[in-house]
């Protein structure tokens, strides 16, 4: 009798605390800023263009995270003949480094060289830790070129956080 209770208790509690440690992932929208530098540091883009920044973000899981683009290749007007020559279309991915995980994305983009502007779709394919249920989430990302170098960017987007 005095086995049989205990196993009880065990599986009980075993099962209890199981349930404490698998919380559901909250998934909410998000904004953010991130001042963009180019960087030569870690950069293993083909073509020689990789860009950091530190996200400010109203997502506390996200506020402080590194994020690092590196450029896999470009296309001058985006492909399309018709366009003009200051477009141009760019693939690439971006690793974003947070507290407590770390989340990538494949990224499409346009870049206008004469306005010093962009904007990108980023696709998230691959979470760690506190991000892992974040695949398939998108993030749109646009940025204006400022004096002195580097880009003023803002992100909208969605991410599932492991609480």
């Amino acid at each position: 009798m005095m086995k049989t209770t205990f196993l009880s208790a065990l599986i009980l509690a075993l099962s209890t605390s199981a349930t404490f440690a698998q919380q559901p992932a909250q998934c909410r929208s998000f904004e953010a800023t991130i001042a963009l530098q180019m960087t030569k540091e870690g950069c293993l883009s083909q073509i020689d263009l990789c860009t950091v920044g530190t996200v400010m973000s109203n997502e506390p899981a996200l506020s402080g995270a590194m994020w690092f683009f590196t450029a896999h290749g470009m296309a001058e007007t985006a492909g399309l003949p018709s366009l003009p020559k200051t477009l141009q279309s760019y693939a690439g991915t971006v690793v974003v480094t947070a507290k407590g995980g770390t989340f990538t994305t494949t990224t499409a983009g346009m870049y206008d060289t004469e306005s010093q502007a962009f904007s990108q779709l980023d696709k998230i394919v691959k979470g760690t830790d506190r991000f892992g249920n974040s695949t398939g989430r998108l993030i749109l990302l646009t940025g204006i070129g400022r004096q002195g170098g580097g880009f003023d960017s803002h992100a909208r987007g969605e991410l599932c956080v492991n609480e």
